[in-house]
């Protein structure tokens, strides 16, 4: 496959074969996830579970989270939702009209001053996305690089419902460009935006380096709570005890 000059890839004789560059700027866009990103999806999925340690109890297939995400008659955030973080070497058109609640976020061109990005897997994530939630074999030059997913929420102690961000994540050579902040602010505004009392999600304690960035963002951090968790056989052999 050839590339344009324009291209993710640059013919500047890279140091590795797979080696991309940006040109130094990079353009993001977030948007709703459509039926199209399941298999993009189920593999950042996948790569998260595998970040956390988590690959013996994952169980989610592409069928699971077309079910979950795409059969409910509810709106986007009313039902599990999921975002999709997109990249790409040119800036992305600004949408000001959509059909749901949720106005892509687009941010176009970032700069940096050595942007030099390794992606050995830029074909795999390549979006089929073209803004109508159709297939579009021509979406050159845009790529799938991050998610997040978000399902309404309730704490008795709160006045208003909030979103619970299940799953934040972005591929590791996407790191350290400020994409995990923006998807988090995606997620921030779109609460602001339904009126909405609070955003809340889990950290792992191990993972310092990201409670201090939410500390930072202004969040706050109850070290004492610990999630739990009944599931599979165990919450099977649970609900069918009577005393």
């Amino acid at each position: 496959m050839e590339y344009s000059t324009s291209s993710l890839i640059n013919s500047f004789q890279p140091k590795e074969k797979h080696t991309t560059l940006f040109n130094h700027q990079i353009s993001a866009r977030i948007r709703l996830a459509t039926q199209l990103d399941v298999p993009n999806l189920h593999k950042l999925v996948t790569q998260m579970a595998e970040y956390h340690g988590l690959s013996q109890i994952f169980t989610t297939t592409e069928t699971s989270l077309y079910n979950n995400l795409f059969k409910s008659p509810n709106p986007p955030f009313h039902s599990p939702t999921a975002l999709i973080l997109e990249i790409s070497p040119n800036p992305f058109p600004q949408t000001n009209h959509t059909t749901t609640n949720f106005v892509p976020i687009i941010k176009n061109n970032y700069n940096f001053d050595n942007l030099e990005i390794l992606d050995h897997e830029l074909e795999t994530y390549r979006s089929k996305f073209n803004g109508h939630g159709s297939d579009n074999s021509n979406n050159c030059n845009v790529y799938v690089a991050g998610h997040v997913l978000v399902y309404p929420s309730y704490n008795g102690f709160f006045e208003k419902p909030g979103l619970f961000l299940d799953q934040m994540f972005v591929r590791k050579c996407y790191r350290g460009m400020k994409f995990g902040k923006l998807l988090f602010s995606a997620v921030a505004m779109q609460a602001e935006k339904m009126g909405m009392g609070m955003v809340d999600w889990l950290v792992a304690d191990w993972n310092e380096e990201t409670i201090n960035f939410y500390e930072k963002m202004g969040a706050h951090y109850i070290p004492e709570y610990r999630l739990c968790k009944l599931y599979g056989d165990q919450l099977q052999a649970f609900g069918k005890k009577s005393d």
